[in-house]
């Protein structure tokens, strides 16, 4: 990870949702739009949500594994 930029945030009561590029030193990879959701009950985190699609991780992990 080289640095994040956050595209957006909602906030609720008892949720909130975040949106942020990851930025990459990986080509294959480059920026990953990624995204999180927060549930929280009386006032702490009680559930994490982390959203993106890993299609492009697919070949950086193939690399990774030793045939």
């Amino acid at each position: 990870m080289t640095g994040v930029d956050l595209v957006s945030e909602l906030y609720g009561e008892t949720e909130a949702a975040l949106v942020y590029d990851v930025h990459t030193s990986i080509p294959a990879v480059g920026t990953q739009r990624t995204a999180e959701y927060f549930h929280l009950t009386q006032g702490r985190i009680d559930t994490i949500h982390l959203i993106f699609d890993a299609t492009p991780w697919h070949a950086v992990m193939r690399a990774a594994i030793p045939s």
